[in-house]
């Protein structure tokens, strides 16, 4: 089966094409026992005959598109090694669009049993992914009663079509008028990263353990807040630091959007697809304020982007560009003036515990995360599982780099601690260990 590619299937390519990072989307998961290898590849190659998209090569030049690969090749999405560092190199690596499969499922035949799944971005968001994992867990789920089970086909709108048909006009002008801000970098400040050429991708984690996950949603709960605005200004107060703004200089944070938010519920995941956006959060630095004092700020700037129909300002200017620019040139103009931001975060959300079950086996740990930057972009990203948070950056970067980045997980963590009464300036190290 063939299809166009769509806008963001495009938006991805270019993020590589222009240095910004890999477009891979990876999960990993870890268990106390092992699954059926010859089930769970079964169930690998089942989803990918459902799900069409995932058994295409992606074809670039004047009319992008997919198209379907030899059937024989679906099996290549699925690999068995044997060690830990061939799964660490599969677990960071990248699947050929211009090959196909888009999908890739590693098992580690070891203690611990782990599986690391890496999805092209090309093809879906980290909302998406996780629905694919849903799925491939339902799956194996009924072959192991059922050998001859084939799942229902996952093929819909791939498009962003279906969230903006449903916004009106005014809305739309309006949000190009006050959104316009909200989708390009301007800032130029950097994280710290090693001028090293020598670099290799990784992915570090940093866990927060499920007794401080639990005390920080009742502190959110006591504030109003997220448990995103929590983190957002943990992230903040160490960027402040880390880069050493002078009092009043503001320092920008894009965070991501689903937007999904504006589609019926039974729209939202009938293929798999990017339906993500950007909206870029602004605070100023003031060093004589403390945590709750920056928390409110962000809360604030975080509860004005949602009430104002947010992300739809690049959903809307990319759909222009694409229609009436074609696919040539207004990726020509977005590779000429794309400014991907140098510092990001995202919160790819929770995965299910209740769904990621392997004919009744259920992970004991599990991460999921998002592409690999390039230096000298840094991205902190949060993904949560059975009750607890996974912290996690990744690079391609040198071993400079990772110590960096560890040590910037230990600031974070020291901040998360301040909300359960810490005072500020106190190292979360001299605590009892809540961090894994």
């Amino acid at each position: 089966m063939d299809f166009n590619a769509e806008v963001f299937d495009q938006i991805q390519l270019l993020f590589d094409i222009t240095g910004f990072n890999d477009h891979q989307l990876h999960c990993v998961l870890k268990f106390d026992s092992p699954l059926d290898a010859e089930i769970l590849k079964k169930a690998v190659i089942s989803s990918i005959r459902a799900c069409p998209i995932l058994g295409t090569r992606y074809i670039d030049g004047d009319r992008p598109h997919w198209v379907g690969i030899d059937p024989v090749s679906l099996s290549e999405a699925f690999v068995i090694v044997r060690t830990a560092k061939e799964f660490e190199e599969i677990a960071v690596g990248c699947v050929d669009e211009a090959k196909g499969p888009q999908i890739k499922v590693c098992i580690l035949d070891a203690i611990p049993f782990a599986i690391a799944l890496t999805m092209n971005h090309m093809v879906c968001d980290a909302a998406s992914f996780k629905e694919y994992i849903y799925f491939l867990c339902t799956i194996y789920s009924k072959m192991v009663s059922d050998p001859a089970y084939k799942p229902t086909s996952m093929v819909g709108d791939r498009s962003i079509r279906g969230v903006l048909k449903g916004i009106g006009t005014g809305v739309k002008l309006k949000s190009l008028l006050s959104q316009s801000g909200d989708n390009n970098r301007s800032g130029s400040y950097r994280f710290p990263l090693s001028e090293g050429e020598k670099v290799q991708p990784f992915i570090l984690t940093r866990k927060i353990a499920r007794e401080r996950t639990t005390a920080l949603r009742n502190y959110c709960g006591t504030k109003g807040a997220t448990l995103n605005d929590v983190l957002l200004t943990a992230y903040y107060r160490c960027l402040f630091r880390r880069i050493e703004l002078s009092p009043g200089a503001d320092l920008q944070i894009p965070v991501m959007v689903d937007m999904r938010r504006y589609l019926g519920k039974a729209e939202r995941f009938n293929a798999l697809t990017n339906l993500s956006s950007t909206v870029i959060t602004r605070i100023e630095y003031y060093p004589e304020e403390g945590f709750e004092d920056v928390l409110r700020r962000v809360k604030a700037v975080m509860d004005e982007k949602k009430s104002g129909n947010i992300g739809i300002n690049a959903f809307i200017k990319l759909d222009l560009a694409y229609r009436l620019l074609g696919n040539k040139k207004a990726n020509g103009l977005l590779r000429r003036n794309l400014k991907n931001p140098l510092i990001c975060m995202t919160n790819v959300g929770i995965l299910d515990s209740t769904r990621i079950s392997f004919g009744g086996l259920n992970p004991i740990d599990a991460y999921l995360c998002g592409s690999i930057k390039y230096k000298p972009h840094f991205q902190l990203a949060m993904s949560s599982y059975a009750g607890e948070v996974t912290l996690s950056s990744n690079l391609y970067g040198n071993e400079s780099d990772k110590k960096n980045i560890l040590s910037f997980f230990d600031e974070i963590e020291d901040e998360l601690w301040i909300p359960m009464g810490a005072p500020e300036g106190e190292s979360a190290a001299a605590t009892p260990p809540l961090v894994t």
